[in-house]
């Protein structure tokens, strides 16, 4: 009897405790911030709501856990010349709200180009080069399957039943509609998305999709001063204190009907933001939503989601010649549609410094950042050794970042169930709204647009 007393007083003091730090008393003044809408996830499309709820007139503040806003836009400076890299997001397709919100913080855009002035294709788990290999642009075929399903570059609105053909795995899809000559090229743009023969195809439609095809035919754009980074520079200056990077939220008090709580652990220490709705934009893996209080609803949809891992990384003193961009490929028979095994290198490009490559590495799985700058050193070896290239290797990373967790998926039956029915159905839902990679794609144009339509509902506004 006395132990289950004491177990029922802990229970609730530890029930106050936490009822505690969602008590603005127990906070300076100072550290309470009260906002219309509370963003959490600064990158490319928790930027874009963040600065248009801003301009719709509401109060806004955005939670980023990097010291930056800009998620996978990652530029990195040579500190020799001043000159910038883009090693993340590299273009932008051709949309209005692409070219707008550039304009709004006056960075000029241009059309973006490949500078490599020689393409070598090589398979860099063995160095084995192949110089009689081209891969097809013939989107042809490829583009005639996009066209049964317009809905899939603007939503996850799929009809009921889902179209079985969405739902076989990509290889098969492959087969069925005799693509495999633009197969691997499919592969060469769906990066980080994992092993895209085994997916179900609905996610490589819209990794791949008809605004991107027609990009790479018709051009993408760029910034002219070749830095994607800098409007992200920008809207952190012009947000300032409303933007609170290096910071995670660690509690959530979402009730309907009442205003939301976030605690949030900040570098200059606890705080706690009140806010009439919140944004959310990071990825939803059950791990990243946690700390938000779900309930059996949410949590029911998010603990289904699987990712793969994605790597962005800049290296220097390769041994690799200057002007040349190397494509992992297997044109063998030990491969499926010339398509190489993952994890690896996707492809080492040439940058605007001499002698600095930027190149991007994936996985089906979730990897260590540490094994997969190993499996970058030794890929980028034996694709030296195949070109008879023999030197002390000295490669340098001079920057790597982690995109994990990238390509939230669930499996076909899942899709063929209703999972992004029962998604989308939580906008609103505790006075929360999503949008971001998991709830369209990862193109940062089409999430634009999706977060430019979805505005209106966040703030109430009625048409």
């Amino acid at each position: 009897m006395l132990f289950s007393s004491a177990l029922w007083m802990a229970a609730t003091l530890v029930g106050a405790a936490l009822a505690d730090q969602f008590d603005t008393s127990n906070y300076a003044p100072e550290d309470v911030i009260s906002r219309d809408v509370c963003i959490i996830g600064g990158g490319s499309t928790g930027t874009y709501a963040t600065i248009n709820l801003k301009d719709r007139g509401q109060t806004v503040v955005v939670v980023e856990k990097e010291s930056v806003l800009g998620g996978h836009t990652n530029t990195y400076t040579d500190p020799k010349t001043g000159t910038k890299i883009d090693y993340g997001v590299r273009s932008y397709s051709n949309y209005s709200v692409v070219r707008d919100f550039f304009a709004r913080f006056d960075v000029p855009l241009t059309e973006y180009t490949f500078d490599a002035e020689h393409q070598v294709f090589v398979d860099f788990q063995t160095g084995q080069n192949f110089p009689k290999f081209n891969a097809s642009f013939d989107f042809l075929a490829y583009i005639a399957q996009l066209a049964k399903y317009p809905y899939l570059s603007t939503s996850w609105s799929l009809p009921d039943p889902v179209p079985e053909d969405l739902l076989l795995p990509f290889r098969d899809f492959i087969t069925k509609y005799s693509l495999q000559d633009i197969a691997f090229t499919i592969w060469e743009y769906s990066w980080g998305c994992g092993d895209i023969l085994e997916q179900p195809t609905v996610y490589i439609l819209k990794a791949v999709d008809q605004p991107f095809v027609e990009g790479l035919e018709q051009g993408l754009l760029t910034t002219a001063r070749l830095n994607n980074h800098e409007i992200y520079d920008k809207a952190l200056e012009e947000l300032g204190s409303d933007a609170l990077v290096s910071s995670t939220v660690s509690a959530a008090q979402r009730t309907e009907g009442e205003k939301v709580k976030l605690v949030v652990q900040t570098p200059n220490g606890k705080k706690l933001v009140v806010a009439s709705k919140v944004v959310v934009t990071m990825p939803p893996k059950i791990e990243n939503m946690q700390p938000l209080g779900l309930d059996s609803q949410e949590e029911s949809i998010f603990q289904q989601f699987d990712n793969s891992a994605w790597y962005v990384f800049v290296v220097t003193d390769t041994g690799l010649p200057v002007g040349y961009s190397f494509q992992n490929v297997r044109p063998s028979s030990h491969s499926t549609f010339k398509i190489p095994p993952l994890p690896g290198m996707y492809n080492l490009n040439p940058t605007p410094v001499d002698g600095i490559f930027a190149g991007w590495y994936g996985g089906p799985n979730a990897v260590s950042q540490e094994d997969a700058k190993s499996d970058i050193l030794r890929s980028i070896a034996h694709v030296r050794k195949g070109l008879n290239i023999f030197t002390t290797d000295k490669t340098r990373f001079l920057a790597c970042d982690s995109h994990t967790p990238f390509q939230l998926t669930v499996p076909a039956d899942a899709i063929r169930n209703g999972f992004y029915h029962d998604l989308e159905g939580l906008q609103g839902h505790r006075n929360t709204w999503y949008t971001g990679a998991a709830f369209l794609s990862h193109h940062a144009g089409a999430l634009w647009n999706y977060t430019h339509q979805l505005l209106p509902s966040i703030v109430g506004e009625t048409t």
